[in-house]
């Protein structure tokens, strides 16, 4: 397929940018905007393919030329970026937030943020509405695919020309989507950002520019066209966050956009080729790289500075300031610097230039984590609010069973994930077992058994209560990894038969489904309306659990969660203490709005406890709580890591409570206490 200059590609590339855009300004209906980048990945394909294709057949291909012209269309403008939004982030990003940024500069300097966001946007990690530079991910993925790409193309051709060039990258392409499939269930994360997941999506761009088509009536492949744009368009409104990617769910975008690259060629004068290379369309292509780079780190710099999420309005005038500094960043710096007479016309000057950028970057990155925050101070206690985001035991960074690609054969070991005498020897008397609630309250009751001189071994897998039924389902993790995890543990505790069970879960997450988050975001006021539905399903998995438990002569603990806010407490501290305002506002809320989250999870403790003899429930609520008011700190010490997890000093808060020691030395002595579970 020929290299003339196309618009309706051009105009492709807005279609793209667009639906990315729109997706991450969480502006309905765009919820699957995402596959913008997809389509991204196919229109760079082509072209790349296309030049490099050219010029290995007339014998003028160089390596560095190649590398060349990628400094000259990348590097201008990715390093304005860098450094514009670097300055705003040191007067905007809290001290902690802006130590994590400048971890993430070289990555996006040197091409390998895929690989840095990957392993740090974990569970516990940073969010990606704090994280300025995470769109950058994409950029890495394309270019560690540059490094490799026009090397095998050169040797494929030569080796055997298009037919072997073909019939290779055709394999590689459907290995590329087999991986991704696989790994959009077993280890999505790696699937997301990883380039063997991606790689088909280029190559797909790459197979178009080197099969010789034959043309087709103007009117079959107008009727293409729309078929194709179709297949972009539809995923944009029907996909969302929940929706497995890439895989085979990425078929239809990247299909889609080859289609109508590959129709336009054959009906220029086709409505679609025809809408695409309006002048507004291929204007907007033109500058979709400079406005992709633009739009994430404004949007979330934006969410940092007001504090809370942006409105529709706020958002869109974050984007309409996205397009005119793209503008801007395509007149001045992108045009003139991607000519080859850019730095006196100099390649060497130009090789320079980009590593000096890159060790600038470097350098910048490095001063800033040695001085440990950004331009303006934090009061102590406002530090101490942010050093909490860190306050997690060890147990609860190393001992989580990630659901991603989890196997049985993965689960954290009794030895490492134990505290207690018989801890080395890989044995246990209590087990607490849960979801990541589990994980963040572990230290505390290990701690409180630990003076009863007891071994407490910690099973947790984020996501994932600790119901063996049909009710198991209703976290947010992969249900088949959460049913798998439930019954490898169960089967531990058969063979280790441990005297006591902690059943430990975000219980107004599985009482109230999906709902509860929007919940959260609203405020109080709207109920889901199949309550009753879920709180009988679930009480039946709790009751499937506590017998099966029963069953192996060990007795059953269930906790209770601790109070959740709209927004995390310490955070919310931090942020006052930085911007101003009354930063104590944010470390209570009534107990009537506690409970509003709590009481339907209390409850069901409450009423599963009845129903089988000598279960204990004890509720985090009544340590957190008084008759009036709920607390998420005391003094210096904040009892939160986030909105809902509770931090290192919170557990330690509830190991030395009175009730709880009551209940656990007669909980281990066999004892049933009056009141405890009644029928």
């Amino acid at each position: 397929m020929g290299l003339a200059y196309r618009a309706d590609v051009d105009g492709l590339r807005a279609v793209a940018v667009g639906s990315v855009v729109l997706y991450h300004s969480h502006i309905p209906p765009f919820t699957g905007g995402y596959i913008g980048v997809d389509v991204f990945f196919v229109v760079s394909g082509f072209l790349i393919t296309s030049i490099l294709y050219r010029e290995i057949k007339s014998g003028t291909f160089s390596l560095l030329d190649f590398y060349d012209r990628r400094i000259r269309r990348i590097f201008p403008a990715l390093f304005l970026v860098l450094a514009v939004t670097t300055l705003l982030a040191a007067h905007i990003l809290l001290p902690r937030q802006m130590v994590l940024y400048a971890k993430s500069l070289p990555p996006s300097a040197l091409f390998y943020a895929n690989v840095h966001f990957e392993q740090a946007l974990n569970y516990f990690g940073p969010k990606a509405n704090e994280t300025p530079l995470l769109h950058l991910w994409s950029l890495a993925v394309e270019e560690q695919f540059y490094i490799v790409f026009p090397l095998l193309l050169f040797a494929l051709l030569r080796l055997g020309g298009r037919t072997l060039a073909l019939a290779a990258i055709a394999v590689i392409s459907v290995a590329s989507l087999v991986y991704a499939q696989i790994s959009v269930s077993e280890a999505p994360s790696m699937a997301f950002y990883m380039p063997m997941s991606r790689a088909w999506e280029l190559l797909a761009g790459a197979v178009l520019a080197l099969v010789a088509w034959p043309r087709v009536p103007p009117k079959v492949a107008a009727v293409a066209a729309l078929a194709g744009m179709a297949a972009i368009i539809v995923p944009v409104f029907a996909y969302n966050y929940l929706t497995p990617f890439p895989g085979l769910s990425a078929a239809p975008a990247v299909l889609g956009a080859v289609v109508v690259i590959w129709a336009g060629a054959s009906a220029p004068e086709g409505v679609v080729s025809r809408v695409l290379s309006l002048p507004g369309f291929v204007y907007m292509g033109r500058m979709s790289y400079s406005l992709y780079l633009w739009h994430w780190p404004l949007l979330v710099l934006g969410v940092v500075w007001k504090g809370r999420a942006l409105t529709y309005f706020e958002a869109g005038g974050v984007i309409l300031f996205a397009v005119l500094l793209s503008a801007l960043s395509l007149k001045y710096v992108e045009t003139p610097l991607r000519r080859p007479q850019a730095l006196g016309g100099s390649r060497r000057a130009r090789f320079a230039a980009g590593a000096a950028a890159i060790l600038l970057a470097v350098g910048v990155s490095a001063g800033i984590a040695q001085a440990g925050r950004g331009f303006w101070p934090i009061s102590p206690r406002g530090a101490a609010a942010e050093a909490a985001a860190d306050d997690q035991s060890r147990f609860q960074k190393n001992c989580n069973n990630m659901p991603d690609g989890w196997r049985p054969r993965n689960l954290q070991s009794m030895v490492d994930c134990s505290v207690g005498p018989k801890a080395a020897q890989g044995s246990y008397d209590v087990v607490v077992w849960g979801d990541s609630h589990s994980g963040s309250s572990f230290f505390g009751f290990a701690d409180a058994l630990d003076r009863l001189g007891v071994t407490t071994r910690m099973m947790t897998m984020p996501g994932c209560p600790p119901l063996l039924s049909a009710a198991r389902t209703r976290g947010i993790g992969p249900p088949g990894a959460c049913n798998t995890f439930n019954e490898v543990a169960l089967e531990e505790i058969r063979q280790v038969k441990p005297r006591l069970v902690i059943l430990v879960a975000r219980w107004s997450l599985v009482t109230r489904g999906p709902a509860l988050n929007a919940a959260l975001m609203r405020g109080r006021g709207e109920e889901p309306a199949e309550v009753e539905q879920i709180f009988k399903s679930l009480l039946e998995g709790l009751d499937t659990t506590i017998e099966a438990v029963s069953a192996l002569g060990a007795r059953v603990l269930l906790v209770g969660q601790a109070p959740e806010y709209r927004y995390a407490p310490n955070h919310c501290f931090a942020w006052k203490e930085f911007y101003g305002g009354d930063s104590n506002a944010c470390l209570s809320q009534s107990r009537a709005d506690a409970f509003f989250y709590l009481a339907d999870g209390n409850a069901l403790l409450e009423r599963a406890a009845a129903r089988h003899p000598g279960t204990d429930v004890f509720l985090l609520s009544d340590v957190f709580c008084d008759k009036e008011r709920c607390r998420a700190s005391e003094g210096d010490r904040f009892f939160y890591v986030d909105g809902d997890h509770l931090s290192a000093a919170g557990a330690r808060t509830f190991s030395v409570d009175e009730r709880l020691r009551a209940i656990l030395t007669a909980a281990l002595a066999g004892v049933v206490r009056p009141g405890a579970s009644v029928q």
